[in-house]
């Protein structure tokens, strides 16, 4: 049984998410301690009395709703990527151990990592579309932290991290864009073209532009030194307003044209979802994002947004593996389970002629 909070496992981030395009945001600010050496230079022992002071000043901070520290060497392979699913990470935790945590808080959009590459990483999802807002309580959190453990800060270099590249704001912001209009019309490239800020970077789940898993695309910072935070959050914000206007614009064209090629798009996907025998995430998440643009382009019915937003999550190993109470990542009918799962999930919807 999980040992993370029920909260996480209840409700899934974008599950109220009303935008069909820019799902949410990621934000995270890396600090170190300046009393402390990086954490791969660090002992174990070093390790676990800075992770239970990181933690014992995150769990006194008021904004955090009933925080809960996580020693990483006493959570499961499934717990921790159950954590990399939910905070939609970049990169795996399953090597993390003694010395190292996560830090988590019952809204299920905060997540602290501590001693993973730097001394602590903090880490605030919004799905609201105030980044901003969103902005500014991350930031209250480090500078109450701050208030009692110093950071390591250069005058020249700013504040100062674990890479070197990082240093200066070290945030990091990723905005999550659905975009399979774009995708899979064969435009984006040329609308990255012509829209994209020089400083802002463009990714896929999996890293590849060329094939989009879910046809998300990540806009993140390309700089952390020599900018502003704000002016960080400016050119992301700037970068994805212009991207949703050209794929709400494909979006409407479709709608209006009927195009034939993107509803056989869908149609199949529809077909793939409601008939296979077993489905694999890649495959799964694929077909979703198709029936996630054919719902917004009136071709599918008899579903919500709010459900394929969630079976985004659900369908997911570690989601779907402690949904089905299942204590391993490694079964061997999962992909027949995460089948069956989604069938009974989108019993009801059906296919416009």
């Amino acid at each position: 049984m999980s040992s993370l909070p029920s909260s996480l496992s209840q409700h899934t981030l974008w599950e109220e998410d009303k935008n069909p395009i820019w799902l949410g945001s990621s934000l995270t600010l890396q600090r170190n301690l300046s009393r402390y050496k990086f954490p791969s230079k660090l002992s174990e022992s070093e390790m676990k009395t800075l992770s239970t002071s990181l933690a014992e000043a995150l769990q006194k901070n008021p904004a955090l709703k009933s925080p809960i520290f996580f020693p990483a060497e006493k959570i499961s392979p499934l717990d921790k990527e159950f954590i990399f699913e939910h905070f939609l990470c970049l990169e795996s935790f399953q090597n993390a151990d003694a010395g190292q945590g996560f830090l988590l808080d019952e809204t299920g959009r905060f997540l602290a990592r501590l001693n993973l590459k730097n001394h602590l990483a903090l880490q605030m999802i919004d799905t609201s579309g105030d980044i901003n807002a969103a902005w500014s309580k991350l930031l209250g959190l480090e500078m109450e932290i701050g208030k009692t453990l110093e950071y390591a800060f250069s005058p020249k270099f700013g504040y100062l991290t674990s890479d070197p590249t990082q240093c200066g704001t070290a945030l990091q912001a990723l905005l999550y864009l659905h975009i399979p209009a774009l995708h899979h019309t064969g435009q984006l490239h040329e609308v990255l073209g012509k829209q994209k800020e020089e400083d802002v970077m463009t990714m896929g789940l999996e890293g590849a532009l060329d094939d989009l898993v879910g046809d998300f695309l990540i806009l993140k910072n390309r700089y952390t030194l020599g900018v502003t935070e704000e002016g960080v959050l400016h050119s992301l914000q700037t970068t994805a307003l212009k991207l949703m206007a050209a794929e709400k614009a494909l979006r409407s064209h479709l709608k209006e044209t009927g195009n034939a090629e993107m509803k056989d798009f869908v149609s199949r996907a529809y077909g793939l979802l409601v008939h296979s025998y077993q489905l694999q995430t890649k495959e799964a998440l694929n077909a979703l994002s198709a029936l996630k643009l054919g719902l917004d382009l009136g071709w599918i019915s008899g579903i919500s947004n709010q459900v394929i937003n969630t079976l985004f999550f659900k369908c997911r190993r570690a989601h779907l593996a402690q949904l089905l109470h299942e204590k391993t990542l490694d079964t061997h009918d999962m992909p027949h389970k995460r089948a069956e799962f989604i069938h009974k999930a989108l019993q009801g919807m059906t296919l416009q002629e």
